[in-house]
């Protein structure tokens, strides 16, 4: 059962998760410093909006907001975007270069032309090509660094349709955003360099500007922010029921409200790793049974059922889960038995 492939004109919110082939620890600093810098690239190309990332040693988060309407760009647009996935070095799928992209498609032939903008076009506004672009622009350069040849990643990615509102939107961020915290490689998000809420923290405006927009309310961006804030951190220092998995000091957690946070929010991040990404969907009953949520699931030859998430006291969430064989029976994947995150 692969990623939903969503063909529709509206826009759609995905969390992405990749991994390195076999879970191998091939991401060190270097490597995911360039990581960040493909994936900006692959987003910019694309016409994606990046809502936060994080980027581990064998595996990789995505949030973002993809339009299809993205496609739809004049010659000028797509040389800019060709421009920013490909630098000044020629394209191996079309042999050109930025220069020679602008030629031919203002002097080719009229049919030529518009063969070179549709597939371009066709690169864009997409969540598999989102992905294709930036795996592949990766493993090229990966490949030629280290002198290796092969795939990098795992065969699939996987991907979770999110209903498009603030608050399951910032859920799922807060839960991207805490990724180092769970894998003990950072003792606060900011402290961890290669993630979106810190790439936003030290003023990237698009990222500041996306996790803002998980809370829309009175007070700007830096009001938001703080609320944002108080989401994560409330979640990383709440532990279990059976009184694990706290891992944010939770006099962190004290400092950020006694600095005017609201604690209350942190509560509806009670959610097990499965939910975010083991599933296929995640979004209110209604959208999954009568809106995108559930057109994307009816495409797939098996459409899974959803299952109501009960930890959302008063809300009205449900969850659409994979289902995995296992000895001829249907079953739903249980949690990872790695501790990765």
């Amino acid at each position: 059962m692969g990623e939903i492939r969503l063909k529709s004109n509206k826009v759609s919110v995905y969390h992405l998760v990749a991994r390195v082939v076999q879970r191998r620890r091939l991401l060190a600093d270097v490597q995911r410093e360039v990581w960040v810098g493909a994936l900006h690239r692959a987003a910019a190309f694309s016409g994606v909006e990046l809502i936060t990332y994080c980027c581990l040693q064998n595996h990789f988060h995505i949030l973002v907001r993809i339009d299809p309407a993205a496609k739809e760009c004049d010659d000028a647009e797509l040389v800019r975007r060709f421009r920013v996935l490909y630098g000044s070095a020629k394209a191996m799928w079309c042999g050109l270069d930025a220069s020679g992209l602008v030629h031919a498609l203002a002097h080719d032939p009229p049919e030529t032309a518009e063969r070179l903008r549709e597939r371009l076009r066709a690169r864009m506004g997409d969540v598999s090509e989102f992905m294709s672009t930036l795996r592949q622009r990766y493993t090229m350069w990966f490949n030629k660094t280290y002198d290796t040849v092969g795939t990098l990643w795992a065969e699939r990615f996987t991907s979770v349709l999110i209903e498009d509102t603030p608050w399951l939107v910032g859920l799922v961020a807060a839960y991207i955003d805490l990724s180092p915290v769970r894998a003990g490689l950072a003792a606060l998000p900011e402290d961890y360099r290669w993630s979106g809420y810190a790439e936003a923290m030290a003023g990237h405006e698009g990222l500041r500007a996306a996790l803002a927009n998980c809370h829309p309310q009175a007070g700007g961006v830096s009001a938001a922010l703080a609320r944002y804030r108080i989401l994560m951190l409330g979640k990383g220092a709440a532990a279990k029921r059976d009184g694990t998995g706290a891992r944010v000091d939770p006099e962190a957690l004290a400092d950020a409200l006694r600095q005017g946070g609201d604690l209350a929010p942190h509560e509806l991040l009670r959610l097990k790793l499965r939910f975010f990404s083991r599933g296929l969907a995640l979004g209110s009953s209604e959208w999954m049974t009568t809106g995108a949520g559930a057109r994307a699931l009816g495409r797939m030859s098996k459409p899974p059922g959803a299952t109501p998430l009960e930890v959302f006291d008063g809300t009205d969430t449900a969850v659409a889960r994979r289902k995995y064989r296992t000895g001829g029976a249907e079953v739903p994947r249980r949690e990872a038995e790695s501790s990765e995150y």
